[in-house]
């Protein structure tokens, strides 16, 4: 039995077993791909060795970063996707009918082989509301027009990301919110003590006001943060008449109400890290 370890932000190292590596190599802009078949978890993307999805709860990660941030859009909405590599968060979107989808991974490379090795979002590349943009953010953005929904599925916001999450990354992309338009970001492992995760304080700071909440992904070995903005209010849930797209598999109503508020120890924890905020 092969083994692939990751040593995480949040001091945890985990190990994975695994039977099969399908993939092992690099791309123009990663130094370590690896497509790999665990027994518990399916096929398994790790990039420079962190575990970015895994079959078996890949849906759960995907349904909750794109299902608050679409059920609060227009109908019809534009929306602007940044990173997701597997294509997965793409496919989510599209169960709500946009009006386009802009879709920006820097790595073309990868695309294509999650495209070919995991296969979990079949023909969006070639859905006609679809256009893909292999290449920076820096340079398509100048290139863009305005969205009514934003999502970034980008690496953990912590450590050196460079450009990434950087002041002026922000700057550039809210230039790029329409009026009334919404944002969402993961913010990478959480936990309700200490200083909860170093990409959760990092969004955190960043942010005056916004709407945060959390998911359990068991490949991830985590609870894992999001992060949600709107240019007119913070995240509330939504309305228990909205209708929502078929065959979700995590984010129904009453998901949705339990995204929406926090039980008693992430309040307190919450509260906590407002007062920090604010010193």
């Amino acid at each position: 039995m092969d083994w692939i370890t990751e040593e995480s932000e949040s001091d945890c190292r985990t190990s994975y077993p695994i039977t099969q590596r399908i993939f092992d190599g690099c791309t123009a802009s990663c130094d370590s791909v690896v497509i790999a078949h665990s027994p518990v978890f399916g096929r398994m993307l790790f990039l420079e060795g962190e575990l970015q999805s895994a079959a078996a709860d890949e849906h759960i990660y995907h349904e909750t970063l794109v299902h608050p941030v679409m059920a609060g859009a227009r109908a019809g909405a534009r929306v602007l996707v940044v990173g997701g590599g597997e294509g997965a968060t793409v496919r989510e979107v599209l169960k709500w009918a946009p009006a386009k989808v802009d879709w920006v991974d820097i790595d073309g490379e990868l695309v294509a082989l999650c495209a070919e090795h995991l296969g979990w979002a079949p023909g969006v590349l070639m859905n006609p509301l679809v256009q893909f943009y292999a290449e920076d953010i820096r340079q398509v953005l100048p290139r863009l027009g305005s969205y009514d929904v934003i999502i970034l599925d980008l690496p953990d916001p912590d450590g050196d990301t460079g450009y990434l999450y950087s002041e002026e990354f922000w700057q550039d992309i809210r230039w790029h919110l329409a009026t009334g338009g919404r944002m969402v970001s993961h913010c990478g492992p959480v936990r309700p003590f200490g200083n909860i995760g170093d990409g959760f304080q990092r969004l955190w700071h960043q942010f005056h006001e916004g709407g945060f909440y959390t998911q359990m992904i068991p490949s991830f070995q985590s609870e894992w943060g999001f992060m949600i903005w709107s240019s007119t209010s913070p995240f509330a849930g939504i309305r228990h008449d909205t209708i929502l797209p078929e065959y979700l598999r995590v984010a129904d109503i009453d998901q949705f109400d339990r995204w929406s508020s926090h039980s008693l120890v992430w309040t307190s924890a919450l509260n906590v890290a407002d007062m920090y905020r604010h010193r």
